[in-house]
């Protein structure tokens, strides 16, 4: 496990300890290490459902909102024809809906099938394994600890999520 965290250690060195850099570099060093070392194949499950990671970005911004191409390929920062060439496939997959705007017919609104919404679903379960593996290495008192530092964090991003 150490040699995993050795390239953050090194460079958070010459970073300020508390810094946002530096609690960067701890996140990248343990996202490395559980990707690695989380007992599954982290990607595999890309393969499985036959996803590109843009078309699995678009999944997620359109999990809970309809966009408009155009909305999607600026929040995705994707040229427009990446953008649609992603959107088609995934309606062609019925992964997405894609329907005229009721305001403006020349509009088409984007939306997750539940389908889609599986698909992510299916994602989660596959890091989720990964992140599970991984915390079952961590001895019950550093799990405790991570648990209790979490909390607060997680605590005020759904409340931020809520507003």
């Amino acid at each position: 496990m150490q040699a995993s965290f050795s390239a953050a250690q090194a460079t958070g060195a010459a970073v300020e300890a508390g810094s946002a850099p530096a609690l960067a570099e701890q996140l990248l060093a343990l996202w490395r290490h559980v990707l690695t070392h989380g007992g599954a194949d982290s990607y595999a499950i890309f393969d499985e459902l036959e996803l590109t990671l843009t078309q699995v970005k678009a999944l997620h911004a359109l999990a809970d909102q309809e966009l408009s191409v155009r909305e999607l390929a600026e929040k995705l920062n994707l040229s427009l024809p990446g953008a649609s060439r992603a959107v088609d496939a995934l309606v062609d997959r019925e992964l997405l809906t894609r329907r005229e705007d009721q305001t403006d017919r020349r509009m088409k609104r984007l939306g997750s099938t539940p389908a889609g919404l599986t698909a992510l679903a299916r994602l989660d379960e596959s890091k989720l394994v990964g992140l599970e593996s991984f915390s079952a290495t961590l001895p019950a008192a550093q799990r405790k600890r991570l648990s209790a530092a979490l909390r607060p964090i997680l605590d005020d991003l759904h409340r931020e999520q809520d507003r």
